[in-house]
């Protein structure tokens, strides 16, 4: 009876470390924030997607302007040369922001075809990805035609090719490992996150990595240094008034889950082991220790 008893007990202290609170950073900054990323120098960075605005926050509120596309930026970050690229469902493009606030189209069509409007962006080792989604509403069940792009560098310039040609329900959420071996996506609305990998290099081949229940679905991901993925599910306020980020193993396994308050969960970015979230509906940005 004393071994069944000291079972029980381990069984819920491992269960009580599935669903840890996620502390807020700052909050009541609006709305329409998404996809937080850091600079350089280590400052956070958010993407306002109704205002076109990209700023530089700190835990006590202060803002700092980046820039503004005049458009409706979904996903943003830097490249080792500091240029800032946005992903922009407004221009239906991907944009380039030079460090003098030039700003510059890089890709707007494939095969003399215009792109729905490009949602999140990931750049490893200079190669760029991207997902295309349209706007929410425009891929889905009822019209899986997103698509993943890499725009890869080559000795005679940058090259855009599909990796997932007009098969996916609204893909969103982007994350690549350190190593560049492994490329993962938040597929919302079929509510699962693919992974794809190369073998040989250059021929992509992707499988369902974990599929997700409940909520509408992913909606970002991020990874940490030990490999671990970190999985946004989205859902609409009138459902529930919490949000869930899953952990994964590399392999796949679920190891615990984060708690936000608020279930419109629209970023996540991890820096110096802390991983940071979105939430729209309460406009707050969460962090938690990884």
């Amino acid at each position: 009876m004393m071994a069944v008893s000291q079972k029980k007990i381990s069984s819920k202290t491992k269960m009580s470390h599935l669903n840890k609170k996620a502390a807020v950073f700052i909050s009541g900054i609006g709305n329409d924030i998404c996809s937080p990323f850091f600079d350089d120098s280590g400052k956070l960075n958010i993407v306002y997607q109704n205002s076109g605005s990209i700023k530089k926050i700190n835990s006590v509120g202060n803002t700092q302007h980046v820039c503004n596309t005049n458009g409706h930026p979904s996903g943003a970050c830097y490249s080792s040369d500091g240029v800032l690229y946005v992903a922009d469902f407004g221009h239906a493009a991907i944009l380039a922001v030079r460090k003098d606030g030039h700003q510059e189209l890089v890709v707007g069509v494939y095969e003399d075809k215009p792109l729905k409007g490009p949602n999140s962006i990931y750049i490893n080792n200079g190669d760029i990805y991207f997902t295309d989604s349209g706007t929410f509403g425009e891929t889905g069940l009822h019209s899986a035609t997103g698509s993943l792009f890499t725009i890869s560098n080559s000795p005679s310039g940058q090259i855009l090719k599909p990796i997932s040609l007009g098969n996916l329900a609204y893909p969103a959420g982007i994350a690549v490992s350190a190593d560049g071996k492994f490329i993962y996506i938040a597929e919302m609305m079929t509510n699962r996150v693919l992974r794809f990998f190369q073998q040989p290099t250059g021929v992509f081949h992707g499988s369902v990595f974990y599929q997700l229940s409940g909520a509408v679905g992913p909606s970002c991901l991020a990874i940490d240094a030990a490999g671990n993925v970190y999985v946004g599910q989205y859902d609409v306020k009138e459902s529930s008034n919490e949000g869930t980020v899953l952990i994964l193993s590399s392999s796949g396994k679920l190891k615990g889950s984060i708690v936000t308050t608020g279930a419109e969960i629209s970023g996540l970015t991890v820096n110096s082991g802390v991983l940071y979230i979105t939430e729209k509906s309460s406009g707050t940005v969460f962090k938690f220790d990884v």
